[in-house]
């Protein structure tokens, strides 16, 4: 993984973890959308790929 691709990640994930905390599912939306396109991508492993998954599930629950 690049520098680029890390900080990238690094972006997404602190901006899960505000939407996350603000209860801000609409807010979500753009950060998974491209969390789910770098998780999708061959280059991507498996725990990317789960870890996707669980923003996922919180994102889905916080909806219900």
């Amino acid at each position: 993984m690049s520098y680029r691709e890390a900080r990238e990640l690094a972006f997404l994930r602190q901006a899960l973890r505000d939407r996350l905390i603000a209860h801000d599912v609409a807010g979500a939306v753009i950060p998974l959308g491209r969390l789910r396109e770098v998780a999708a991508a061959e280059s991507a492993d498996h725990e990317l790929r789960a870890e996707y998954e669980r923003w996922a599930f919180r994102f889905e629950l916080l909806a219900a």
